[in-house]
């Protein structure tokens, strides 16, 4: 302890130093931008005096504050001002001084301290820091030495002598550098910042507003509050849904501050990046607004929300109405409060308008909702409604809701039930608000953490990602082509000084954690990481992925926390730290420790695939790991051979091909493929039907599935169309001169039921698997089979650690989820029976069919089998389930010709199940509608019969033309036309332009039976009829229908059928009409003999 505190003894003596040395050059500096009050200007500690001289840490905190307005100007101090954090990070470690300080710290503070006053120009205090710096490295000439080591197992040597280092260009915030940030700084409580309680990153609204990034999200809220403020429409209720991290309570924090700019002393338009919403929304400045904070996890529901003149508020309304209006607007609704029921919102009205404008912050409803019981629950939910009611009904009143986004966050199911009523109640007039995605969360996270760039970083960061760019240009094969492209230049320029992939990763990869907390872990992370790096003066252009120093405790245990415990030990033996694998490697071959190589492979491959959990699909490529290590003056192969050298020394680190990736409890890992190797075919078998069985619940179109039946030949014989999936032993495999197992049993199956034949051929459709994947197939299942072995091992459990356990569960569930993928996957071969196209060729032939196959692809996660089969043979017309009339002709004429007058439906159902040469229909629905169509259509050579008279050979109930048959069809007849008996003449009723009127026989031309020969039948028929223009085409579908048929459907006669069309015009055609109409005849193709527009 004795050189703990003589370290501590110099830092103050050298903090002393600098207070001297820096007061007036602050003084002078502020002077000139503020003039002789520039101490109002000052930034001191909480309670300092405003009137007093500055201590160290005013002038540091004054420097950092103020940088970006007055002491960014001096070229001497910008080079410098990273020096400033670690200076101040000084002055925190001494005045918290807790006994520890490690002497190769105090000399990082000393020369921090010795470099800021050499920038002002202090030398006599430059002297006396040089004393105190001797001083302490005399005291342990050891640490002077490591800080040299530790600085390089850290970072690497500069890429480019032309690039600056990120750290002279890019300032973090203070609270960043001074590593005042907690592990619930970027989960700012919103009850917290109401009542004052935070850094001022969160409580000041200016300071709020400088680091906020206005995602087009959280803009169109801002937007609509502002106009909702002014009175000038927005929306009343917006209701914020999206899970951990999603920017819930940053949304809130923003309308709280906007709300509170005027009562802070703040002109809300001059807030960071409001002018231009507030200009959109045609707002020129706001008043005061009363603001409301309900959190449902601040005070319980049976506590004092609020007391104050001896009175008190229990109910979330008592305490929202005071928030607003006091006492007074309590006492308007003291019966719901003192009975806890819900005041309605006609009261709720009235409070509001009293109170316009007013912002109500609705926060962990659920959390509050679910606790709650019986009255008191059904009245919150009430309240709630009530309250999003009057919202909508007051101008200037804004109710602002959050609720989690998934089940897991609410915990049990009360509090998903709270959940689902709440969403409601916000879905009946909420609008609609989108979390912060894609590049908006680089944005979010580099103004979160950094400062704004000056006009020199703009310069000094656009070399950098010009280097970046031409790195990944000029060599295309070795990073991923989107680096080449414009957007991704946009993507650096977004994110820097971070390389996008480390957001990417972070936001992607990392966000699938359920412990991970999207851009508030990204956060956290980063900010602990960045303030690693700023103290061991990283000297990298850019901040990438394998720069992370997993080996700082904060950075590691911030990395670990969402990631199963047992990769901590596996970070400290194999990725990162003095005593690990890749450590030792860069020891002992200089061409990987002057880059540390092995170091920076091994980070990115472990950020890259911890997520993962050891999945392969999760392996880092070779693109993606040069893409997190390299930049600008690498040797870019040197990453690739690192790894592949580690991979061959790791326990931990799996490399299959191209990709790598880290796992846990390699041992396990063996024993399972030990396991695996002793599985039998037949047991692996087993467990792929019992995975082929779980098909069976989803039948895509399919009327039944026969799942991997013992005996093919035993399945049920129907009509309607049935797939049958096959059990391994009868895989198909392509290429092949010899029948396949699955092709013989098909053939069998199709031809025998049992004993006996097979009646429905045609409703039967195999599918198989393919021979060449289902030994892949079977090693998963194997590979299941000894992960559930493991798992299920009592004897073996005991020697187990629980992270051990837990990891062969999630790998025997991996298992199977890429048991049930393969499956899908490989049952690919669909079989089923055609018309033999050569009888004396081909399986089956001598039976009367042929066997066709077709392939499907089911790709990851892919489709139910039966689904994928019947969408293929749907698509592709082998299954059909709406049978055009034309088609169902066709097949008709093929099993029933005109010397037969008339067949059953029912045998026609029989007849399409049966032949394979017919179409294949799903169902007899299918072939009942399909003839009904065809009844429908007035050129149908078919009517139908609901019975037949054998007696008197008569047809009972004959239709034509008509499609309204419903039920009765499948128990009727079809009768060819010309089979139905002559109707007698009769008189029929057209529509002419002029009205109804009858046409007999002799007025349309025929003779009378006896005017010529009374035994002799007519042999020509003529008819002129005036048509209504308006009517016309309905006229002439009647003439067709009731004339023209009846005339054709004698053999031997034929019919000339002429339209003549005559139309005028009092005040003549206009040229477009003529030009249209003789177009349109064109187009029509007719016979036009004698067409024509006349002037008279």
């Amino acid at each position: 302890m004795t050189n703990a505190f003589g370290a501590k003894q110099n830092v103050d003596a050298a903090l002393e130093a600098l207070r001297m040395g820096l007061s007036p050059y602050v003084a002078d500096q502020m002077k000139q931008r503020h003039g002789a009050n520039w101490r109002q200007f000052a930034s001191r500690a909480a309670g300092g005096d405003a009137r007093g001289e500055l201590d160290v840490y005013a002038l540091l905190k004054t420097i950092l504050d103020n940088y970006s307005e007055v002491f960014r100007h001096d070229a001497r101090v910008r080079k410098a001002r990273s020096y400033v954090s670690l200076a101040l990070d000084a002055r925190n470690s001494s005045s918290h001084f807790d006994g520890l300080m490690q002497d190769r710290e105090a000399l990082r503070y000393l020369d921090a301290i010795r470099e800021l006053l050499e920038a002002v120009g202090a030398k006599p205090q430059v002297k006396i820091v040089d004393q105190l710096y001797e001083r302490q490295k005399s005291a342990n000439p050891a640490a002077a030495k490591q800080i040299a080591q530790e600085e390089t197992r850290l970072e690497e040597p500069p890429m480019s002598d032309k690039l600056q280092p990120w750290r002279e260009v890019a300032q973090p915030h203070p609270d960043v550098l001074e590593a005042r940030f907690t592990d619930a700084e970027f989960a700012a409580n919103l009850a917290h910042v109401d009542q004052g309680i935070g850094s001022e990153e969160y409580t000041d609204p200016l300071a709020f507003y400088r680091i906020t990034y206005l995602t087009e999200g959280l803009s169109r809220v801002l937007r609509s509050a502002a106009e909702r403020f002014a009175k000038k429409g927005g929306d009343p209720v917006i209701g914020l849904q999206t899970n951990f991290g999603g920017g819930k309570t940053h949304t809130m924090l923003a309308l709280y501050h906007l709300a509170g700019a005027r009562a802070a002393k703040y002109a809300p338009e001059t807030l960071h990046g409001m002018k231009s919403i507030f200009d959109a929304a045609g707002v020129g400045t706001l008043p005061e607004v009363k603001r409301a904070v309900f959190v449902g996890t601040h005070k319980g529901p049976s506590e004092v929300m609020h007391s104050s003149d001896g009175r008190q508020v229990r109910t979330a309304w008592g305490y929202i109405a005071y928030c607003l209006g006091g006492w007074k607007a309590v006492d308007l609704i003291a019966d719901s409060e003192n009975h806890r029921t819900n005041p309605g919102s006609e009261r709720l009205v009235s409070i509001l308008e009293q109170a316009s404008p007013c912002l109500i912050l609705l926060d962990e409803v659920v959390a509050f909702a679910k606790q709650l019981r019986g009255e008191e629950y059904e009245a919150f939910h009430a309240f709630i409604q009530s309250l999003t009611e009057a919202a909508a009904s007051v101008p200037g009143a804004m109710v602002i809701g959050s609720l989690p986004e998934s089940d897991m966050e609410v915990g049990d199911q009360r509090g998903v039930d709270a959940l689902r009523r709440l969403e409601k109640l916000f879905g009946r007039v909420q609008s609609a608000w989108t979390p912060a995605s894609g590049t908006e969360t680089f944005e979010i996270v580099r103004r979160r953490l950094f400062q704004s760039l000056d006009d020199d970083g703009e310069k000094a960061r656009d070399a950098t990602i010009q280097a970046f760019s031409k790195m990944y240009r000029d060599n295309p094969a070795d990073f991923p082509p989107e680096t080449r492209e414009a957007p991704y230049r946009e993507e650096m320029k977004r994110a820097y000084p971070i390389h996008p992939e480390v957001l990417k990763r972070f936001s992607e990869d990392w966000s699938t954690l359920e412990k991970f907390q999207r851009t508030r872990g990204i956060l956290k992370i980063m900010a602990n990481a960045i303030y690693a790096l700023w103290r061991a003066q990283s000297t990298a252009p850019m901040i990438t992925l394998a720069l992370l120093p997993l080996s700082e405790d904060k950075v590691r245990t911030a990395i670990l926390e969402p990631l199963d415990k047992s990769y901590g030990p596996i970070v400290q033996a194999e990725v990162d730290g003095s005593m690990a694998l890749p450590a030792k490697m860069e020891a002992t071959r200089k061409r990987f420790g002057d880059v540390i190589a092995a170091t920076r492979a091994a980070r990115a491959v472990f950020l890259a695939t911890a997520p993962h959990m050891g999945s392969t699909r999760g392996g880092l490529t070779g693109p993606a790991l040069r893409l997190a290590c390299a930049q600008p003056g690498d040797q870019i192969s040197i990453f690739g051979d690192a790894l592949r050298e580690l991979s061959e020394r790791s326990a931990y680190l799996y490399r299959e091909g191209d990709r790598y990736w880290f796992s846990t409890q390699p041992t396990l890992n063996r024993i399972a493929d030990e396991r695996a190797k002793d599985v039998s075919a037949e047991d692996a078998d087993g467990e792929i039907i019992s995975i082929l069985r779980k098909e069976q619940a989803h039948k895509g179109g399919f009327h039944r599935v026969h799942v991997a039946p013992e005996n093919p030949l035993d399945i049920e014989d129907g009509r309607a169309v049935a797939l049958t999936i096959l059990p391994p032993a009868y895989s198909h495999a392509l290429r092949t001169d010899d029948l396949s197992a699955a092709e013989r049993i098909a053939t069998e199956t199709i031809q025998r039921r049992g004993s006996g034949q097979r009646r429905y051929r045609n409703s039967i459709i195999f599918v198989a698997a393919d021979d060449s994947g289902l030994e892949s197939c079977r090693e998963i299942a194997r590979k299941y089979l000894a992960w559930h072995s493991i798992v299920q091992d009592e004897a073996m459990a005991e020697g187990l650690t629980k992270a051990q356990f837990d990891d062969a569960t999630s790998r025997m569930k991996q298992a199977a989820e890429g048991l049930a993928q393969r499956v899908r996957s490989t049952w690919s071969h669909v079989i089923y029976p055609a018309a033999s196209k050569d009888t004396a060729n081909g399986t089956g032939a001598a039976s009367g069919f042929s066997l066709e196959h077709s392939s499907v692809v089911n790709r990851a996660p892919g489709k139910p089998i039966p689904q994928v089969v019947y969408d293929k043979l749907k698509a592709a017309g082998v299954i059909v389930d709406d049978l055009g009339p034309d088609t169902l002709l066709a097949d008709l004429r093929k099993v029933w010709g005109e010397e037969t007058p008339h067949v059953q439906v029912a045998t026609l159902l029989d007849w399409f199940a049966s032949y394979v040469y017919l179409s294949r229909l799903r169902d007899d629905a299918t072939l009942t509608l399909s003839i009904e169509k065809l009844l429908g259509k007035i050129e149908a050579p078919v009517a139908f019969a609901k019975g037949f008279n054998e007696v008197d050979g008569s047809y009972v109930g004959v239709t034509q033309w008509s499609s309204a048959l419903g039920a009765s069809t499948a128990a009727g007849l079809l009768v060819w036309r010309k089979a139905l008996p002559v109707r007698e003449p009769s008189t029929d009723t057209i529509s002419s332009g002029n009205g109804a009127r009858n046409i007999e026989a002799e007025t349309l031309g025929e003779s009378r039976p006896g005017t010529v020969d009374g035994h002799k039948q007519p042999k020509r028929f003529y008819g002129s009829v005036a048509l209504d223009p308006d009517k016309a085409g309905l006229q002439v579908a009647a003439i067709a229908k009731e004339i023209l048929f009846e005339l054709t459907r004698q053999a031997g006669s034929s019919l000339k059928i002429t339209l003549e069309i005559e139309g005028s015009s009092s005040t003549g055609y206009p040229q477009d009409v003529v030009d249209v109409v003789r177009a349109n005849l064109r187009d029509l193709k007719l016979d036009v003999s004698d067409v024509g527009f006349e002037q008279e």
